[in-house]
């Protein structure tokens, strides 16, 4: 009753949800099998990589676009416009681009870094991320992990595990179980049972595809023949509480979409690069500190009103893209009112809420027992990450561990003071790197469920929610078109954000040429 642990390795962590901007998935094993040969070689199948706008001389259409919110959507949204000669006015409400991608660097020593939204894109699946850093010849870096034994924390054992180790997993797995360990059982009862139509991303609302989204994930799987052992597995230690309310398809298609394909990586410097260097290359077209607060549809065009500081102001445009998050977007005052499916999916879609936890240490002691700093473990720390994802740091080096809360207990955390989360935390560390007090120097905190303006991490459709809800949530709204993670099939994804804005720029493009 025995496992390698090599069928988990940290890469293939990072290859799955944990790289599209959730942490601790095992879900990114590389395809294999029928699905891995239906992926040889292609990049492309599922319909879904837009293409550039065609370019028009400046002024051609005479159209001006107003974009609410400089998130990867929005930047994509205003980018493709612009270089499609649309004059475009792009407002942020905060200081800063980039949403939900932020690196932090203060106050941190030694120039390290940390990752506070989305960790990693990957050379392959990224297509549009992968074209926007070409552009504006970004550096890419790999993910650096030492060469080290994995560090787990499951049910009270504290073990570590070397490539060449046996581990029995504390759970109620029968041999053969045993020995597929979990990345197997996941190929077995998940990638190798979905239908082939999954790899046609564009067909998510058709038979077979549809009837996935009326099943839980925790109910797929049981159906599939999962043990309880494994179900409890993925429940305590990756999904936790959210596998009996997430959509099997949300998920097939984020594994059909991204994961099969290239390596992790990350931008030198920070993955903020990506959407600072799309800000500048649009210029004095980007006015920061303006929170939108109303969009009219006058009928033949859109009235913006917003407040900049203390001061109101409005803007007038032919066509509006609102590239908000779904909590901001319900705050909005449009008028006229948003049809009552569409009202009714901006009220109802799920956001979940992340509560990352990033504490510098000294000196990278973990090295003294010869294991990674990053762990799995389902003690109440969340998932375990190190930072910079390009830096492994010696024994000797600073380095930055995330305590990264997801959901319930993000919320949950989230609303504690800062101490005593702090308490709380360093208390159960000591228990996963003993020492680890003597070495602390210092923490910050990001709660995106108490950011105004994300208002949680992202979207996460429930069992039903993507065949009710994507669809009116991708929907223009007469001169109003809508971007944003919520509204693409990539749902909580770097490259889903900008294949969204796309779409919006795209739609105005389309009906500018057509004289609408």
């Amino acid at each position: 009753m025995k496992t390698n642990p090599n069928d988990i390795s940290r890469r293939d962590f990072i290859q799955g949800l944990g790289a599209l901007g959730l942490a601790g998935s095992f879900l990114g094993a590389p395809f294999s099998g029928r699905l891995g040969e239906l992926y040889s070689g292609s990049s492309s199948r599922s319909g879904l990589h837009p293409k550039p706008l065609p370019e028009r001389s400046p002024g051609s259409l005479d159209n001006h676009v107003i974009v609410i919110g400089a998130g990867l959507a929005g930047l994509a949204a205003a980018w493709e416009l612009q270089e499609a000669g649309h004059e475009v006015t792009l407002l942020e409400a905060k200081p800063r681009p980039g949403g939900r991608v932020r690196t932090l660097r203060e106050p941190f020593a030694d120039d390290l870094y940390a990752e506070a939204g989305a960790m990693a894109f990957s050379s392959e699946a990224y297509t549009q991320a992968n074209r926007y850093i070409d552009e504006l010849g970004l550096e890419r870096v790999d993910w650096e992990q030492p060469e080290l034994p994995a560090l787990y924390y499951i049910r009270g054992e504290r073990f570590t595990a070397g490539p060449d180790e046996q581990v029995d997993w504390p759970y109620d797995l029968d041999e053969e179980e045993q020995e597929l360990g979990p990345r197997g059982l996941w190929q077995r009862y998940f990638l190798e049972t979905l239908p082939q139509e999954v790899t046609e991303l564009q067909a998510w609302d058709e038979p077979p595809l549809r009837e996935l989204d009326e099943l839980s994930l925790a109910e797929y799987l049981r159906e599939q023949g999962a043990s309880q052992g494994f179900m409890d597995l993925i429940a305590e230690t990756f999904f936790g509480r959210r596998i009996n309310r997430t959509s099997t398809l949300s998920i097939a298609l984020l594994q059909s979409g991204l994961s099969p394909r290239g390596a992790p990586f990350a931008l030198h410097g920070g993955n903020d690069r990506l959407p600072f260097g799309m800000a500048q290359r649009l210029g004095q077209n980007v006015h920061y500190g303006v929170a939108v607060t109303d969009i009219r549809d006058t009928g033949s065009g859109v009235e913006v009103r917003a407040e900049r500081g203390p001061r109101a102001e409005s803007y007038e445009a032919d066509r509006a893209v609102c590239a908000v998050p779904l909590g901001v977007l319900k705050a909005l005052e449009i008028t006229p009112r948003m049809p009552q499916r569409k009202q009714q999916a901006v009220s109802e879609m799920p956001y979940v809420e992340a509560t990352r936890t990033f504490m510098q240490v000294k000196r990278a002691f973990w090295y003294d027992e010869g294991v990674t700093g990053a762990a799995f473990i389902d003690l109440p720390l969340g998932d375990i990450n190190r930072h910079p994802s390009d830096d492994a740091a010696g024994p000797n080096e600073r380095s930055i561990l995330e305590s990264y809360f997801f959901d319930e207990a993000a919320a949950e955390y989230a609303a504690l003071p800062e101490d005593e989360l702090l308490e709380h935390i360093l208390e159960h560390m000591e228990k996963l790197h003993p020492g680890f007090q003597e070495h602390f120097e210092g923490a910050v905190v990001k709660a995106w469920g108490e950011d105004p303006y994300a208002q949680g991490h992202a979207s996460w459709p429930r069992p039903g929610d993507m065949t009710s809800h994507l669809r009116p949530l991708q929907e223009p709204h007469g001169h109003i078109h809508f971007a944003g993670e919520h509204t693409s099939v990539l749902r909580n994804t770097m490259e889903g954000a900008l294949r969204s804005g796309i779409r919006a720029a795209r739609e105005i493009d389309e009906a500018a040429a057509a004289g609408g």
